[in-house]
């Protein structure tokens, strides 16, 4: 879809950080936060759009979900396709191209609805024979990438590229809320699981640890909850009165 010249970040040569998988201290995320911070302000060229204005590059596009990180976008199509925009730096575009504008995202899976974090990305995935997991047909779990220095894309492995949380197999996930450097969800049993960072105790947790893999939040047991969204650090959850 559209051309554009090269992505030029100022975060691209301190993004290559180090393992991007390594737990860090809380002092570590923050750092990381401000770099992130610091290169949206150092951007050149970046416009500000006061107004809602259409998209014209997806006029002819019916699009049926959309989720926005902190300098990234998701935009979910009807016929399937996932396509994503924006800074790359954490491999939360889930695709190698950097070029601007509107790009599919190298996923193998049927995306049904998408969620952004600051710079982590994640779809609920209908899965079929082909996607080799141990899920049955039908089944649905969630596929994850970009930045994972919290675990916040609850698996261990390449962040870059979309792949399958394998701790929720079985669980059938049917929603997915992020939120900086976390991440919680809904499954079709009513039931929240939540990880990555668990700083300030976001993760509803007694203690402030990250949680590498989801974590089933027992403490909702015997509540009917409708939804959970996460905030920057925090979340909420709507239950039946």
């Amino acid at each position: 879809m559209g051309n554009g010249h090269l992505e030029s970040s100022s975060l691209e040569s301190s993004s290559t950080m180090h393992s991007i998988n390594a737990q860090i201290t809380s002092s570590d995320l923050e750092v990381a936060e401000k770099k992130v911070l610091q290169g949206m302000e150092e951007e050149n060229n970046m416009p500000i759009i006061w107004e809602p204005r259409l998209v014209e590059e997806l006029r002819n596009v019916q699009v049926v979900d959309i989720a926005c990180g902190l300098d990234h976008s998701l935009v979910l199509c009807r016929d399937g396709a996932l396509l994503s925009c924006g800074s790359n730096v954490y491999g939360q575009l889930g695709r190698a191209t950097k070029d601007l504008g509107f790009f599919p995202v190298e996923i193998n899976l049927t995306p049904i609805s998408v969620a952004a974090g600051l710079g982590h990305s994640l779809a609920i995935c209908q899965l079929d024979e082909s996607d080799g997991s141990s899920d049955t047909v039908g089944a649905t779990n969630i596929a994850s990438w970009g930045w994972n220095q919290s675990s916040q894309l609850g698996r261990p492995g390449p962040a870059n590229l979309p792949a399958l949380t394998h701790a929720l197999a079985g669980e059938n996930p049917v929603s997915v809320s992020a939120g900086r450097a976390h991440t919680v969800a809904l499954t079709s049993k009513g039931e929240m699981w939540v990880w990555g960072s668990g700083k300030n105790g976001r993760l509803g947790l007694s203690s402030s640890v990250d949680e590498v893999e989801p974590f089933y939040l027992d403490s909702l047991e015997g509540f009917q909850i409708l939804q959970a969204v996460s905030g920057f650090d925090h979340n909420l959850v709507l239950v039946a009165g």
